[in-house]
């Protein structure tokens, strides 16, 4: 299951890695990118629009409520969100070692001998 994903997630990169080679279609991995990050900028958008109609309240989410007289941060609520979002930064960034790791048998955690 876990080979299948990394296998999709290379074909959708542009890399073919085969027994003694690795061909990476440049404009495919190119072409990957710029979706991903015109996918980000519009969650982004919709994002930042939700709030400023008030459809999403950072004070309930993120402990952060500001008006025109005061800044109210509930510590409390904001480190919650700061843990889990360094969680998930942290889990992105382990798979994305462990992606490398088996590209390249010869980083550091992964030495051959």
């Amino acid at each position: 299951m876990a080979e299948e994903i990394h296998n999709d997630l290379f074909s959708k990169l542009g890399i073919d890695i085969g027994d003694e080679k690795i061909n990476i279609d440049l404009a495919q991995t190119k072409s990957f990118f710029n979706a991903l990050q015109e996918m980000l900028e519009q969650k982004a958008e919709k994002l930042q629009k939700e709030i400023s109609e008030g459809k999403v309240d950072l004070a309930d989410d993120v402990g952060i409520k500001v008006d025109n007289e005061q800044i109210n941060i509930d510590l409390k609520k904001t480190k919650s969100f700061i843990e889990t979002l360094g969680s998930k930064i942290q889990n992105f960034v382990a798979d994305l070692e462990k992606s490398v790791k088996e590209i390249d048998p010869k980083t550091p955690d992964n030495k051959e001998s």
